[in-house]
């Protein structure tokens, strides 16, 4: 029980590590969470920091969600305490203790808990994703992600495991894309927004046609 317990709190603490405002602060003295979208991400950290900072920001963080399950897995403790080990790193990121709650989405520290789950489910639920960050915005393409792993979770029974990590994972992450929350007070378009494209407004595709000869 006390072994349970300590990992549990190692893992929200894992999750917690800010590395995204950590490698700005170390490699351009900025405080992240003044930068961009004002968000402890990646994304955050490539689009507004540097290329080779926000690479090495998502591989941290992907890694410190397969972490978080691993020492649970390691130390052979039960299932139920793997996913909340897994869903405490994604809360961690979000809401992290060293950043006095403030965070990021958690999406990275979700791919690494699944990596270590099922990483054939990961690879198919990451296609959605991948092809609307193409061809227009990530946000959508990270809803119809969850969409498709919690649908292959109710078809497949080996994922049911990944799939349910999924699902709880879902409720944080929109959370965050709602926040700060005070805002949204009778704001019907702007909680929309929020909630399918993660921003204020709708982004534009990416791809565009051609306009005829």
């Amino acid at each position: 029980m006390i072994e349970s317990i300590i990992i549990l709190i190692v893992s929200y603490i894992l999750g917690s590590i800010p590395f995204g405002y950590l490698i700005t602060k170390i490699s351009t003295q900025k405080n992240l969470l003044e930068i961009g979208w004002k968000k402890n991400s990646g994304s955050n950290v490539y689009k507004n920091v540097g290329k080779w900072q926000g690479v090495a920001t998502f591989v941290l963080d992907v890694a410190k969600g397969y972490f978080a399950v691993y020492l649970p897995i390691s130390f052979g403790l039960p299932v139920e305490i793997q996913v909340a080990c897994a869903i405490l790193a994604v809360i961690g990121h979000n809401w992290s203790i060293f950043l006095g709650f403030s965070g990021g989405r958690g999406l990275a520290t979700l791919i690494g808990v699944l990596l270590i789950f099922n990483p054939i489910y990961l690879a198919i639920v990451l296609i959605p994703c991948i092809i609307f960050t193409i061809i227009w915005t990530a946000s959508i393409g990270t809803l119809l992600s969850f969409l498709t792993g919690i649908f292959l979770s109710l078809s497949i029974s080996e994922y049911a495991l990944p799939g349910i990590i999924l699902s709880i994972a879902l409720i944080p992450v929109l959370i965050k894309r709602l926040s700060p929350i005070h805002e949204l007070q009778g704001k019907r378009e702007l909680i929309e927004n929020r909630l399918f494209f993660d921003q204020d407004t709708i982004p534009p595709l990416r791809i565009k046609r051609k306009k005829p000869l």
